[in-house]
């Protein structure tokens, strides 16, 4: 008991910081004051938001054991990206245009992401079944990864940046590095289409090729050792504990949301008083938007879970080029705010290796 208030009270400091920059004056205060006071105030509300993903880390963690795979990591990972969508439109429309914005954070996440959380998760993994043992591990024993899903992932997620964040340099269309206003509507279908196309052969058809060997195996039926050998939940139970991890995540993220409005103002504002490179804006959207998936990743590394890792790793960086792109562009056109979607040599050159 004591323990589920405890991880809950961030939630409850995220609701208080929302009433009070609701009914005071703090915020305008605040973007009034010089560089220091500024940075101070974004510095307290990224400890907020990280410590409030880590309760919608396990919270979605519940829902992932009720669900299983991959429907357990599809709810978290669509519900961040309303997180990043919000941070960004925030920023994109208060302050200076900041026509990198969308770009930089879609890179930093794709670096975050395939290069250190998803090293890191493996380490963990491999650190976790190393407990304990005297003897050398044989291969069957090794944490199972599908391959054909790890494929499908990495093939869509290389398809979409290479769409969204090379090939707009070398367009004709336009002076900077974007498509003209009929190709980016394409690229708008094309990426919602794709990645439509993906979750309907994910959580049908093809469910199978997310799931690692152990889970493929016992899929389809429970032998009757396994169903003597554990009680069934009860249908009341499972279904109240599963009605109340969903609402206490979708109020974790929420509440992010609304608090990453007011990020975006100061993030928009910190950079410029301080003459600082338009990127790091982006970095810190990317940190802040993978910190809930990437916390959720760990933890399931730390169970073993390697598979249901790797999922939530992939299915972040998808979400993020298949559904950030249309929302900025939409938000671009709509809005008249520049949008720059090529991505500068030097890091077309990280990206593609």
């Amino acid at each position: 008991m004591r323990a589920a208030v405890l991880r809950e009270t961030p939630l409850l400091i995220g609701v208080l910081t929302l009433a009070g920059l609701a009914t005071t004056n703090l915020l305008d205060w605040l973007l009034r004051q010089p560089a220091l006071p500024v940075l101070t105030g974004l510095a307290l509300l990224s400890v907020l938001v990280l410590l409030m993903a880590r309760g919608v880390a396990h919270h979605a963690d519940q829902l992932a054991e009720r669900l299983g795979e991959p429907l357990g990591t599809l709810g978290l990972t669509g519900s961040v990206i309303v997180i990043e969508l919000a941070l960004i439109a925030s920023t994109m429309l208060t302050g200076e245009s900041n026509p990198t914005l969308a770009r930089d954070s879609m890179f930093s996440v794709l670096m975050i992401v395939l290069t250190g959380v998803k090293g890191m998760t493996l380490i963990v993994a491999a650190r976790v079944q190393r407990q304990g043992r005297t003897q050398p591990m044989q291969p069957e024993e090794l944490a199972a990864v599908n391959q054909s899903g790890s494929s499908a992932y990495i093939n869509l997620i290389t398809t979409i940046s290479v769409l969204a964040l090379v090939l707009p340099n070398f367009s004709q269309d336009s002076l900077e590095a974007n498509y003209s206003l009929p190709i980016n509507w394409l690229l708008t279908f094309v990426s919602i289409s794709l990645y439509g196309i993906f979750l309907r052969g994910q959580v049908g058809r093809y469910r199978n090729l997310f799931l690692d060997t152990a889970q493929q195996q016992t899929s389809g039926s429970l032998s009757l050792a396994d169903s003597t050998a554990e009680a069934p939940t009860p249908p009341g139970e499972a279904e109240g504990s599963l009605l109340k991890n969903g609402a206490l995540m979708a109020a974790g993220l929420l509440v992010l949301v609304l608090i990453a409005e007011s990020m975006g103002t100061l993030i928009e504002t910190g950079i410029n008083d301080l003459g600082l490179p338009s990127s790091l804006g982006g970095l810190l959207v990317g940190l802040l938007v993978v910190a809930p998936e990437a916390l959720n990743a760990f933890q399931a590394a730390g169970k073993g879970e390697l598979q249901h890792s790797l999922n939530t790793l992939y299915g972040s960086s998808l979400s993020t080029l298949c559904l950030t792109v249309p929302a900025v562009l939409a938000i671009g056109e709509f809005t008249g705010t520049a949008v720059i979607l090529g991505l500068d040599p030097l890091e077309s050159v990280l990206l593609v290796s």
